[in-house]
């Protein structure tokens, strides 16, 4: 009798992993590609607005070398802006294997790794960008020939300490936040979880 429960679990075991190696769909897309598809395009308007802002940056920052407040400021955007290329082509990299067409545990495994990458950003960027709107406001008054930092530091100094309560305000929000991932990364996950009850026969 125990055998024959042994037989019966094994034979179980080997259908599941059987319906977890198959290759999904049949067409070759990848059940996922639709979902991840507004993840591609809004991560495609990133880098470009990336480029845009690094290379606008860069240039401030090397025509006011002379002035610390917009040269600190500038360096800032700059590296800000190479940081929103680097993220956006990690997250197409992984978007687009995720795409591919292969194996259910496969794809359940990429689609794991771009959600854990997207965690890991969304948490580094919402931090960052507390405060990043601080730099900006310099490069706005510094593009009209004013260098804000010299001639009001008072009012620098009190953005700061809002952009202070700006991270404080996040991390509460991002603490309550049930998607960190992103609704397309979500969508991803929910598709794949419907393919393998599907190929269970659930």
């Amino acid at each position: 009798m125990e055998l024959d429960e042994l037989k019966i679990g094994w034979q179980a075991l080997e259908r599941r992993v059987a319906a977890l190696e198959v290759q999904v769909p049949a067409s070759g897309a990848s059940p996922v590609h639709a979902e991840l598809r507004p993840l591609v395009v809004g991560q495609s308007v990133q880098m470009v607005f990336g480029v845009v802002l690094a290379m606008a940056a860069g240039t401030f920052w090397f025509d006011h070398r002379d002035a610390p407040g917009p040269l600190v400021a500038g360096l800032l955007l700059h590296l800000y802006g190479i940081a929103m290329i680097v993220a956006a082509a990690r997250n197409l990299v992984l978007a687009a294997r995720a795409r591919a067409s292969a194996p259910l545990l496969e794809l359940q495994a990429r689609v794991a790794e771009l959600r854990a990458w997207r965690i890991r950003e969304g948490r580094w960027f919402g931090v960052v960008g507390c405060f990043m709107w601080v730099p900006m406001i310099v490069w706005g008054f510094g593009l009209a020939g004013v260098d804000i930092v010299a001639a009001r530091p008072g009012y620098v100094g009190w953005n700061l300490l809002t952009a202070g309560v700006c991270l404080g305000v996040y991390l509460v929000v991002r603490r309550l936040g049930k998607v960190p991932e992103g609704a397309s990364v979500r969508r991803a996950r929910e598709r794949l979880a419907e393919v393998e009850r599907f190929a269970r026969g659930e």
